[in-house]
């Protein structure tokens, strides 16, 4: 159970991993892996959640918030209540991850279905080996067969796999 509410407030220790819905039949499809700094804490972990989350869970914010003014009060005010609830929410997400997200490492790759051959774009190799690499983490990890010190030391070799962004590579980083 424990574990269960970790996963539900934080998501997974290391990061996110994004696979957009196809869209058209098929014809685009999109992944993108995440992956937090090693050392990233509880709180850090819970804040990038929150601001991966937000714009669904503030979007059913807003609208029960326009619901419940707009009960008693003029529309208006409770659209402009559920308005700046919602903008709130990414301020403060952008606020509280604003550390984190500077060193995240991310790898996105994209397919596209045309009439000719599917297309890919970015590096699904490393996209495949390093979500290989988190599974058996997390598995061991659950499992009790790494400690937590040889699991952060490996999760910064996943880390380490992932190139930086541009910014990182022109200063040398």
């Amino acid at each position: 159970m424990r574990e269960f509410v970790r996963r539900l407030t934080e998501g997974a220790r290391w990061g996110t991993v994004v696979v957009s819905p196809s869209s058209g039949g098929g014809l685009y499809r999109r992944v993108r892996l995440t992956v937090y700094p090693p050392g990233t804490t509880q709180s850090e972990r819970r804040a990038m959640h929150f601001a991966h989350t937000w714009p669904i869970a503030g979007a059913i914010t807003a609208v029960t918030v326009l619901a419940v003014l707009s009960t008693g009060l003029p529309p208006a005010v409770g659209l402009i209540a559920a308005l700046l609830v919602y903008a709130a929410g990414f301020w403060v997400g952008a606020r509280l991850t604003r550390r984190v997200k500077s060193r995240v490492r991310i790898v996105t790759v994209a397919s596209v279905h045309s009439f000719d051959e599917p297309q890919e774009f970015g590096d699904r190799r490393l996209l495949h080996a390093v979500t290989m690499r988190l599974d058996d983490l997390e598995s061991r990890r659950r499992s009790g067969d790494v400690t937590e010190v040889q699991y952060e030391a490996e999760w910064w070799n996943i880390y380490e796999m992932i190139p930086g962004s541009t910014a990182d590579l022109i200063r040398g980083r």
